[in-house]
């Protein structure tokens, strides 16, 4: 996984994660209530979702490195937040606009590393899985350190995605013109490639909000060590992800992927209805690999099929991506009044039903 942009994308997952983590931290650093920050924080992947789309009318390769710069800039700034006292009221515009801005520049650069993968020729789809699975290592690492870097200082969060912008735009000081131009314009989505994004991203947003509160009804658990194996959880996941990306996601057909279609809804099931906290994190570890091996191989056939315009095909697919994460989590939301296993099955039922738009789609090039 030599890649340029592998660093910026990491560093960026890792401090996703750990804002989510460190909401209440942060919410008392600035002033602000919980919910306030939580807004601001999710902005961010609104920012990303509004403006994916319009990648191809500019087109991801002239924007990488001013995106890599300002991903540097705000991150610095949400540390300067974090440790120079201001009002509430001024707080809050800074973490606005910093996550919107950091938000844009994330969406920017991923697009970027996933059109990129294309250049592998024979071995693009091998190439994806692996800029795929930046994102994974970069969670599942947060997901294990964010505790004791927090403890030490609470800015030491920051530092990673720094560090990997910096040297990201390090890596790229040697770049060339590109071998192939870049077409820019508005490409209309690939529309069914479109469908298996949005379902599989629902049915983990309906997980990430269920999993906590699943744990916690379970007799004898409280709160806290619900959280614990949730984060947990979320670790094992992001392993089960690089896993499969590495050992699985190149080689597998549509067979295979309809295959993990169920198990991946058999795992979420299975995890609705004997949630024991050593089971949900192995689970975990296998909805992580089947859903990213959906993912991965989904955008690889659109990609391949848009050819020269393929930022604005993966431009496209972040958005429905995203949008799809975000319908997910206010479904799970809602059906928790019924019952936290009644989201899970929910979302077992959403993953399996997976294999209906692999069946109905072109077959991913290989």
């Amino acid at each position: 996984m030599n890649a340029p942009l592998a660093p910026a994308l990491m560093g960026h997952a890792f401090q996703q994660t750990a804002l989510m983590a460190m909401l209440p931290l942060i919410a008392g650093r600035l002033g602000l209530s919980d919910p306030v920050v939580g807004t601001a924080v999710a902005l961010g992947m609104a920012a990303s979702t509004a403006t994916i789309p319009l990648m191809g009318l500019f087109g991801s390769r002239r924007l990488v490195r001013p995106s890599l710069v300002a991903m540097i800039v705000c991150s610095i700034g949400l540390a300067l937040l974090l440790i120079q006292p201001v009002t509430p009221g001024l707080a809050l515009i800074g973490l606005l606009g910093l996550r919107l801005f950091q938000g844009v520049s994330a969406a920017t650069v991923l697009v970027h590393a996933q059109t990129l993968s294309l250049a592998g020729g024979a071995r693009s789809r091998e190439r994806l899985a692996a800029t795929q699975s930046f994102a994974g290592i970069g969670r599942a690492a947060s997901a294990v350190l964010v505790g004791p870097m927090i403890a030490i200082s609470v800015v030491l969060p920051m530092l990673p995605a720094i560090a990997g912008s910096v040297s990201s735009l390090w890596a790229m000081r040697h770049d060339g013109p590109p071998r192939t131009p870049e077409i820019f314009g508005f490409a209309p989505p690939d529309i069914k490639s479109l469908a298996l994004p949005f379902v599989v991203q629902a049915s983990l947003g309906i997980t990430h909000v269920s999993l906590a509160p699943l744990l916690a009804a379970q007799p004898g658990a409280g709160d806290f060590a619900a959280a614990t194996t949730a984060g947990f959880a979320l670790a094992a996941a992001n392993i089960g992800l690089l896993v499969a990306h590495r050992f699985v996601t190149p080689k597998v057909g549509i067979a295979g992927l309809r295959l993990a279609a169920l198990v991946g809804g058999a795992a979420l099931l299975w995890m609705a209805l004997w949630p024991s906290a050593g089971l949900v994190v192995a689970l975990s570890a296998i909805v992580g690999g089947a859903s990213a091996m959906l993912l991965t191989h989904n955008l690889h056939g659109a990609l391949r099929r848009s050819q020269a315009r393929g930022a604005s095909q993966a431009a496209w697919n972040a958005t429905v991506s995203t949008g799809g994460l975000a319908v997910g989590a206010l479904i799970g939301s809602a059906v928790l009044t019924f019952g936290p296993d009644r989201s899970v099955i929910l979302s077992a039922i959403l993953m399996a039903s997976a294999m209906l738009a692999i069946s109905s789609s072109r077959k991913p090039a290989a």
